[in-house]
């Protein structure tokens, strides 16, 4: 007996045509129809647009759409489609990742079903293809799975009876900020979306990457040790220390990471996070650019930091309570008379005691706290230039700003009211960045360098071959002054040391040359003395000439009772 269901198409028709044409106007998926007889397809206007197939109708499209699936997911796409020309299955369900005309790798859905004809053989296969990214379940911005596609891939590998479960990694783009307060949002976007796809290509089979909150990603490595995530983490590291290239401007970026072992250092998915999370935090405060492995006592150190800049904003609250200036003298290499002072940033506090700049900075810049200190450090600073230059008419003060301080929009007017308070001509004032700044924001900060240089104020570019500046950017630079780190001068006088002591030559002849003078940094030895001179740079600074040490102190070293 016939049911309606049977022959409804009996007593209800309507044109193919129409019906297709609704069917790809009513959906955001992908359509798909292949004739299996003559290898005919014929696909939605969509799907021949975002991956530039060679037509809406066409012969091929199995095996080209198996040329654009991920070469990781190449054999499970493989697979699902020999299943079904075997006769195993007539359903085609797989996810899988797949290259988009922008050549992106971007996660999909496919579902389809062959049909077959009176004799059982294949005649129609029909499907579609669902963007996850449109579902939630995908980053829509980087193309990766998002964290909860993390919690449950942790939680499974959790649930299996393994000695070895595997690794998590918790990366963050160190200053991604930055990126975007100089750029855009876009821009920004492209610089995440960039370093996903990459980094993908860097993982090994098996390891998976998922996106987190803002510029944080996720890596998860089944049945990987420590020895395996820093094998990793090495890779990632020597990817992302290169000036990288978006719509044809240049950027840099470095990545931090955290790391922790499933089942050693927790059982359960949200303690795993936190484990990696205090990890990455210490990566952070460490200098950034590095990975570190969690330990118990991380989140001892972790509770610290909370502390900590739970007093800091106190001390800034109560009137820079706690907060201090010291000077390091710098001398001239010819005959080692005065020719200035570095402000330096102290800070103690109960139960504290004297916490390093190393800690304490870090977490003014994290919490924002950088742009008030920074304002204060700058007002101390000059108001003891001025007394000081009455002294020594060629005095000057190096300032050490912070990237975060250029980019406050009152910066440039709060320098010249404070010089314009305090009487004091721009001359004898230096702001200092370091290197990084240069290189990563050279092109952000330029109204912000000729606004200063307006006000013949002069810049220094800190800490230089620390980083990843190059000698043919210093013509370009916007710096007056270069200080080589005591990284190249710790012992430059030995035979060892050829490298270090022609890279000092290289600097400081090539600095000479485009008009920048050069401060050699952390100079305590007299052999090390000798060799820079000999050298010609035109300043030293280290602890040969002096410590750091307070005003007072300053005075007498200086001028004694006078």
């Amino acid at each position: 007996m016939m049911t309606q269901s049977d022959n409804f198409f009996e007593t209800f028709t309507v044109d193919p045509a129409l019906f297709y044409s609704a069917i790809i106007r009513s959906t955001d998926d992908y359509v798909y129809i292949v004739d299996m007889n003559t290898d005919m397809a014929l696909v939605s206007p969509n799907m021949e647009r975002d991956f530039e197939l060679p037509g809406r109708q066409f012969k091929g499209l199995v095996p080209m759409w198996g040329e654009l699936v991920h070469e990781k997911d190449r054999p499970r796409y493989n697979e699902s489609i020999d299943e079904m020309l075997r006769g195993d299955t007539d359903i085609h369900h797989v996810e899988y990742q797949v290259r988009n005309r922008k050549g992106e790798y971007i996660w999909v859905l496919c579902r389809g079903i062959l049909q077959k004809n009176a004799q059982n053989q294949p005649a129609m296969f029909a499907g579609v293809v669902t963007d996850l990214g449109k579902m939630g379940k995908i980053d829509y911005t980087t193309g990766l799975f998002t964290y909860r596609e993390c919690e449950k891939e942790i939680s499974e590998l959790l649930d299996k009876e393994s000695e070895k479960p595997g690794g998590l990694m918790l990366l963050g783009l160190d200053d991604f900020v930055r990126i975007n307060d100089l750029n855009s949002h876009l821009f920004g976007d492209g610089v995440l979306r960039q370093f996903a796809q990459t980094v993908q290509q860097l993982l090994p089979p098996g390891a998976s990457m998922y996106r987190f909150d803002g510029d944080e990603f996720a890596v998860v490595c089944p049945g990987a040790g420590e020895e395996e995530l820093e094998a990793i983490y090495k890779r990632l590291h020597a990817y992302s220390n290169r000036v990288h290239t978006l719509d044809g401007q240049e950027y840099f970026c470095t990545v931090s990471a955290g790391m922790t072992l499933l089942g050693r250092d927790s059982q359960n998915y949200p303690d795993l996070i936190k484990c990696a999370s205090s990890a990455l935090e210490a990566s952070k405060t460490k200098g950034k650019n590095i990975m570190t492995a969690y330990t118990p006592a991380l989140m001892r150190s972790k509770l610290r930091a909370l502390e900590l800049t739970s007093r800091l904003q106190l001390s800034v609250v109560n009137g820079m309570e706690g907060f201090r200036l010291v000077y390091q003298p710098f001398a001239h290499s010819k005959d080692l008379g005065l020719a200035g002072a570095e402000a330096l940033l102290r800070w103690s506090g109960e139960p504290f005691g004297e916490v390093t700049p190393a800690e304490f900075i870090p977490l003014l810049e994290s919490s924002g706290l950088i742009v008030p200190v920074g304002k204060w450090v700058l007002e101390q600073a000059v108001k003891t230039c001025k007394k000081w230059s009455d002294r020594e008419p060629d005095f000057i003060m190096n300032v050490n700003i912070s990237y975060l301080q250029m980019l406050d929009e009152s910066f440039a007017g709060h320098v010249e009211k404070t010089l314009k308070e305090n009487g004091l001509d721009s001359r004898h004032v230096v702001l200092e960045l370091t290197e990084s700044c240069f290189v990563t924001d050279m092109g952000g900060l330029k109204e912000i360098f000729r606004h200063l240089r307006g006000m013949r104020i002069q810049i220094a570019m800190d800490d230089f071959g620390t980083g990843y500046s190059s000698l043919g950017m210093l013509s370009q630079s916007p710096a007056d002054i270069v200080k080589i780190d005591r990284l190249f001068i710790e012992a430059i006088d030995r035979d060892e040391n050829v490298f270090n002591r022609s890279f000092i030559a290289s600097v400081i002849k090539l600095c000479h040359s485009v008009g920048i003078t050069v401060c050699v940094e952390g100079v305590e030895e007299q052999d090390e003395l000798r060799a820079v001179c000999a050298l010609e740079a035109d300043s030293i600074q280290g602890y040969y000439i002096s410590r750091p040490i307070s005003p007072e102190a300053f005075e007498e070293k200086y001028w004694g009772s006078d």
